[in-house]
């Protein structure tokens, strides 16, 4: 089938939302990226690869913000629908 004869694709609606949070690596600085920590943990920074601990986030307040855009649906452009 060519190019020409297939259809265009329908963009893709998000299923599910995750929230990430940044935190600041205490060795060079970089904003290391992690999703929605609920527990205590230990990370390590992809640039320098310094582990260090990290506070967790709130469950209930990570719930809340994810019921609140209906699991990404909300969330989306309505000019695209």
């Amino acid at each position: 089938m060519s190019s020409e004869q297939r259809k265009p694709l329908t963009p893709a609606k998000p299923v599910g939302v995750e929230l990430v949070f940044l935190y600041p690596c205490p060795f060079c600085r970089r904003e290391v990226p992690v999703v929605a920590p609920v527990k205590p943990a230990m990370i390590a920074c992809d640039a320098c690869r310094g582990r260090f601990p990290i506070v967790p986030v709130d469950d209930r307040a990570v719930r809340y913000v994810k019921l609140m855009l209906a699991g990404g649906k909300a969330a989306v452009d309505p000019d695209f629908i």
